[in-house]
């Protein structure tokens, strides 16, 4: 299916920043004023979210008496985004990786799970349907936010979350007794976006609401990756209070006169050769990300040795990263990084170094509150019991390429087609735990052959675990855990895609066979909710209910970099995508679980 992103003046149905799915939707009609534009692209005021909001879904109000913004943007909601990093079973194999017991190893009744600025709820409900024995509580301070999570939460008929509208820095005076401890804590990206009150007060709830042995992630803005975008910020910030520009305008504004002092020629900008490649970035990405990202008063990137200072209070241990592709990065470096590491053997001081070295620019940390260590033993016979499954294999850019490409924070790395394809090759046949794939043998490399070449040496736990770490930050494979109860997984694919067809941002789907929250285009969620309402329907079908709702949302579909706004026009197009799809993605989907 050839996928083509919204257009990009309306900024409506683009993605969160990083997601890897991109529109086939274009926008066919937009109001003139730019008053409507705003409220169309922040997709405040949908009808599906006006009809539900605020329906008796039941909440107790945490605010405190202060300015309740504490300088934050509130012009837009936060993006609609999933984060997998965050989903209970990925830190739990965090932790394994580093010989720590995990909460779901030893705690004994059901666990609990908190999400520190939780937006619009929907990575919380995503990762929530996929643990229907877990209790979720999220809390943000944003109303908008959490009017939004609990409307999704109810037409999804979610009863193992909830969501509070709390301000963290009254929360850190008296952390209620109602909302008690949890094994879980996770906050994304908010910490580089609140003012230093307001993050020290984060670390007292961390304080109050962890568990002993809890895990806790946390993800923010590192030094040295952002340097030199710091002026970026502070310019977008300054000229918008200066002029009282309206978030949107804002940015577009800022993003032109960066612009213009690149092709000047400014001093500054030939000191940050950087800025050119952030900057061509900002077309490209939703614009409630910008608002979010460099229109607050408060934005500070934070040095890992700040990080871990700052939540020492909290009696927090730093594990490891979140991010799979650089769970064995030490071991990628060039060999003179590698003695700039050696150098200390202490944690902060490494990873300090670690992130100078590949100038880093976002952390996704694993803490834990007491790590209980596992024994060797016990390490080995847990990780072999990790259960993989495959989503989809990587093609080459170019015939007679590798196609065993992975990205790393040090950055593009290449597997070794012995190596890989037999991993793959297994997978194709079904889920496979760790234990069985190390058993795979390593095969030639010619044609992806899976029989042993003579003399081919065999799969350690660490390669293995590397090969996989890598796959699966690719998303090329998931991790397979079976999900006895699969019901609200499929009521709340029921309630996305139906909020999808009626506009909303939505970009992902669940997997309940795993489980698994899959990232999918908006054209695809539409078409998975039609077929949901009309199990029998054809292409042609499809197509014509599909072509009434885009026409009604004011939409159209792009061809060949054209955008089609007429019925005429876009019932072609419609039926050759409902044919795609109804031949590739849905059969997979179904077989998944999906629909």
């Amino acid at each position: 299916m050839s996928i083509l992103p919204v257009s990009a003046e309306s900024g409506a149905g683009s993605l969160p920043s990083k997601s890897p799915v991109r529109s086939l939707l274009t926008v066919a009609r937009w109001p003139s004023s730019e008053s409507s534009k705003t409220v169309l692209t922040s997709y405040d005021e949908s009808v599906y979210f006006r009809r539900e909001i605020g329906a008796g879904a039941p909440f107790f109000s945490l605010r405190g008496i202060m300015t309740w913004n504490h300088g934050y943007n509130v012009d837009l909601g936060y993006t609609y985004g999933y984060y997998r990093e965050q989903d209970p079973a990925w830190l739990d194999l965090c932790a394994l990786i580093k010989r720590v017991a995990p909460p779901s190893l030893f705690f004994e009744g059901k666990l609990r799970y908190l999400e520190l600025g939780c937006g619009q709820g929907v990575n919380l409900c995503l990762i929530a349907a996929c643990h229907p024995h877990m209790e979720f509580v999220g809390i943000d301070f944003n109303p908008q936010h959490i009017a939004h999570a609990q409307g999704l939460a109810k037409a999804a008929g979610l009863a193992n979350v909830r969501f509070v509208e709390g301000n963290f820095v009254a929360l850190a005076e008296d952390w209620p007794s109602e909302l008690g401890r949890f094994h879980y804590l996770t906050a994304h990206g908010i910490y580089t976006w609140i003012a230093p009150e307001v993050c020290a007060a984060l670390v007292r709830c961390l304080d109050a609401a962890a568990h002993p042995g809890a895990l806790v992630y946390l993800s923010y803005n590192t030094m040295p990756g952002w340097l030199s975008t710091v002026p970026v910020q502070h310019l977008l910030r300054f000229w918008q209070k200066q002029e009282g520009l309206p978030s949107l305008k804002a940015i577009d504004v800022g993003h032109k006169r960066l612009q213009a002092l690149m092709e000047a020629n400014a001093a500054m900008t030939r000191v940050l050769p950087a800025l050119k490649g952030r900057l061509e970035k900002f077309p490209a990405l939703d614009r409630a990300y910008l608002t979010q990202e460099y229109l607050h008063d408060n934005w500070q990137p934070r040095w890992f040795d700040q990080m871990a200072a700052e939540l020492a209070p909290a009696k927090l241990t730093y594990l490891t990263t979140a991010t799979a592709g650089d769970w064995f990065l030490a071991g990628m470096l060039p060999a003179p990084w590698k003695a700039f590491l050696a150098e200390s053997s202490e944690t902060v001081a490494q990873e300090t170094m670690l992130d100078v070295l590949i100038n880093q620019t976002f952390r996704r940390d694993v803490w834990a509150r007491g790590a209980t260590p596992l024994w060797p033993a016990q390490q080995r016979e847990l990780l072999l019991g990790v259960r993989f499954a495959l989503l989809g294999r990587p093609s080459p850019k170019e015939e007679g390429d590798n196609p065993y490409k992975y990205t790393t924070s040090l950055g593009e790395v290449s597997g070794k087609p012995e190596i890989y394809a037999p991993l793959y090759e297994s997978l194709q046949s079904g889920p496979k735990t760790l234990g069985e794939l190390i058993q795979v043998p390593v095969g030639s490399p010619a044609d992806g052959v899976t029989v042993a070449a003579e003399g081919a040496p065999q799969r350690s736990l660490g390669d293995t675990l590397q090969a996989l770490g890598l796959m699966l930050h690719a998303g090329h494979v998931a991790l397979a855990r079976g999900l006895p109860q699969d019901k609200p997984a499929k009521a709340l694919n029921r309630a996305l895609a139906s909020a999808v067809l009626n506009g909303a941002p939505y970009r992902n789907l669940l997997a309940p066979n795993l489980p698994w929250v899959l990232s999918a285009s908006d054209g695809d969620i539409m078409l998975a909710g039609l077929l949901m309402q009309h199990p029998k329907a054809s292409a042609a079908q499809l197509a014509a209910l599909w072509t009434q709702r885009l026409l009604a949302l004011g939409r159209g579909l792009m061809k060949d970099g054209q955008s089609l706004t007429t019925r005429e026009a876009m019932l072609p197009r419609a039926e050759e995508l409902a044919s795609t799809f109804l031949a590739k993605t849905a059969p997979q989907w179904q077989r998944l679980g999906v629909i």
